[in-house]
């Protein structure tokens, strides 16, 4: 099992268990990685260009002091605005599939374990917290009834976390630095420059680090024969990523001209019994705001905290030794537990929206969703260890 390497000064050092320089970070590869699941990092890099691309073109056209009609603008004045919007949301759409895949199939493999990879895993889960964070604050700039809304909401949480119940003047700094001073043109400038300079500016600088140290550390799993023939970099991966890049960009494009974003009623409308109902990857966070009596202080905000707590701290809470999912139960079982209770809370949402529900059965659902996660990976393991004793 390969160590966790803690002295960050070697980070620096040519490394040479591996062919090539890693003073350089373009290091040739094997044949055996061509494989879509190893390139999901490529298809994140390939989002992250398009992203800054497509909103530096859309921040020519957006106006802070005209949010909704700045917007409506886009669509129907400026030429392709529609397919730039929507092209632009559905990148976003699908940064975020990508984000949860590449995080996910780290997860289950262990890739976090070794050499560098421990702290390639954590600036991966800032990353993810940066993402969300980014697509959020980028949903509350159309001024729409839902955007308005979920600006309150990012209010209310900063109130009611532990910043803001422990250290009121920072939370109250926090929330002038989103919403400046309640004004409509103050407001959206601020999340414009929340959205576009500075969180998309840490999501590029971090991203380039966690590169870095991917190719510090390596593929994690893969062995190299003693004469394996590599791939260089230089033409036939530069070649082979741009390719992918191309393509995968090009399905965002298609889709966007197929299905066009449908932009809601803006602010202040009338929209009679209509409930704010905020785009699907928010729908796990929303839900767990209204379930059960559990509110924003004891339930949501807690159970948020917590999720990413535990990723942070993975590499140094798990000490299994094998490298196979089911050799590492608990951890796997809790990875489960995620795949099936995050769909599961967010189609909650999206078919009770606004509606709180008792207690009892909150927690029915979750224990239940526990006891499917933990018995279905550790009846497999005690099946697996019955096939290999027999």
């Amino acid at each position: 099992m390969e160590k966790n390497e803690y002295d960050i000064t070697k980070l620096m050092e040519e490394d040479t268990e591996y062919p090539g320089s890693y003073k350089i970070v373009l290091r040739p590869i094997s044949r055996n990685e061509f494989r879509l699941d190893y390139w999901t990092g490529s298809f994140l890099m390939a989002a992250v260009a398009y992203l800054a691309v497509s909103g530096m073109l859309l921040f020519y056209y957006y106006q802070s002091g005209h949010p909704y009609s700045s917007t409506l603008a886009i669509t129907t004045t400026v030429p392709f605005g529609y397919a730039l919007l929507t092209s632009h949301l559905y990148m976003a759409y699908a940064m975020i599939v990508l984000v949860y895949a590449h995080m996910l199939r780290n997860y289950f493999v262990g890739a976090y374990k070794g050499k560098w990879r421990w702290l390639q895993w954590i600036l991966g889960v800032v990353l993810f917290i940066l993402v969300y964070t980014t697509a959020i604050v980028g949903y509350m700039l159309t001024y729409t009834y839902i955007s308005v809304a979920a600006t309150h909401v990012g209010e209310l949480l900063i109130e009611r976390s532990i910043i803001g119940r422990l250290l009121p003047g920072l939370s109250n700094w926090l929330i002038s630095i989103l919403v400046g001073n309640g004004t409509t043109a103050q407001t959206f400038s601020h999340i414009l420059g929340l959205h576009v300079m500075i969180l998309s500016t840490l999501i590029i600088i971090v991203a380039f680090v966690h590169f870095f140290l991917f190719e510090k550390s390596g593929p994690y799993g893969v062995k190299y024969e003693k004469n394996e023939r590599m791939v260089p970099w230089f033409p036939v991966n530069l070649l082979y990523t741009v390719f992918l890049s191309l393509m995968f960009i090009g399905i965002i494009l298609v889709f966007s001209a197929v299905f066009p974003q449908v932009i809601p009623d803006a602010y202040g409308l009338p929209a009679y019994g209509t409930l704010p109902f905020p785009d699907w990857y928010i729908l796990p966070v929303y839900k767990l705001m209204d379930t059960a009596g559990y509110g924003l202080t004891t339930g949501g905000v807690p159970l948020v905290l917590a999720f990413f707590v535990f990723l942070l701290i993975l590499p140094f809470i798990d000490r299994y030794k094998g490298t196979h999912p089911l050799d590492r139960p608990a951890i796997t079982a809790f990875g489960v537990f995620i795949i099936v209770g995050i769909p599961t809370i967010a189609l909650w949402g999206a078919s009770q929206p606004g509606l709180s529900q008792t207690r009892l059965l909150t927690m029915f659902m979750w224990w239940g969703i526990t006891f499917v996660s933990f018995a279905t990976v550790y009846a497999m393991r005690f099946a697996r260890k019955d096939g290999e004793e027999s």
